[in-house]
């Protein structure tokens, strides 16, 4: 659960914090009132918030002359600050400002991305981890093309500025097995540049890894999912001689019923025959 907080009125602030909380709305939370946090300078406040919201994530706005239009992105474990990074806002375009169609809700964005930085210092792997765990709430072992309609696309460019650009991808026939992929601009687009970041210590980032034993999947043998997530099972068992199986054989085809039937029916046949010359000379006595 995210939820985003502003400190001040400013304009570019306000208006990203509103965008960011359009495409995350599923899963956050809109903080409108004013408050006088400082994250880098004490975070004890913004934890007790967190704690009430039941937020991990948090992106906080604020504006000074110091630092204008500044954005504080962060997250949280075990009740205390994890990462905090601060990025100012230098370009921006809003939701309002695209003309193509929006991305329906619940819709799992593809990330994308681009340039070496991630791979080269360390700092921007977290920024890039950090952005996973932002955008993305779940975590998918495959996709479905045509379940693909939403892309993120997020480029470092040095010396420390980072482009976010939000695509609607649209596919259309081409003739061949794969379509043809047409990426419509849809936002949000953000320019930022990196001023302030502040992670956590290797020992605490190796504790908040860590992965409890009972959330752990473990792997069963010749079990497997279908497409609509029923469990199917494959039973394995050693070669059976039918001929020596015991066959249970049904009431109505055995031999002692069918010579019952018979026995019962032919002394039904004999009864009538010999009731037949009586019924004959009682008729003739009172004619």
């Amino acid at each position: 659960k995210q939820w985003y907080q502003r400190r001040v009125a400013i304009t570019a602030g306000n208006d990203v914090l509103a965008d960011l909380f359009k495409v995350r709305r599923q899963n956050s939370a809109m903080m409108n009132q004013n408050n006088p946090f400082l994250p880098f300078e004490d975070s004890a406040p913004l934890c007790e918030l967190m704690k009430k919201k039941d937020a991990s994530l948090f992106v906080f706005g604020s504006h000074n002359k110091k630092r204008p239009h500044n954005l504080v992105f962060g997250r949280t474990f075990d009740g205390k600050i994890l990462d905090m990074i601060e990025f100012g806002v230098t370009n921006f375009k809003k939701l309002s400002q695209f003309k193509s169609t929006k991305v329906p809700l619940g819709a799992k964005p593809c990330l994308i991305f681009n340039g070496d930085v991630f791979e080269k210092f360390p700092d921007w792997g977290i920024i890039q981890n950090f952005f996973c765990d932002f955008f993305c709430t779940t975590k998918t072992s495959s996709i479905n093309l045509q379940g693909l309609e939403y892309v993120i696309s997020i480029s470092a460019v040095e010396p420390d500025n980072l482009l976010i650009r939000s695509y609607e991808v649209n596919m259309k026939k081409s003739g061949a097995d794969s379509p043809y992929v047409e990426l419509v601009e849809i936002g949000v687009s953000l320019d930022l540049k990196l001023r302030r970041s502040q992670f956590a210590p290797a020992d605490i980032r190796k504790h908040a890894l860590k992965v409890p034993k009972a959330a752990k999947i473990g792997k069963t043998k010749n079990i497997t999912h279908d497409m609509a997530g029923t469990k199917l099972a494959t039973v394995h068992m050693t070669k059976q001689n039918i001929q020596e199986m015991p066959q249970s054989k049904m009431k109505g085809s055995s031999k002692k019923r069918e010579a019952k039937v018979e026995g019962a029916v032919k002394k039904a046949k004999v009864e009538k025959v010999e009731s037949s010359p009586d019924v004959e000379e009682e008729a003739m006595e009172t004619s």
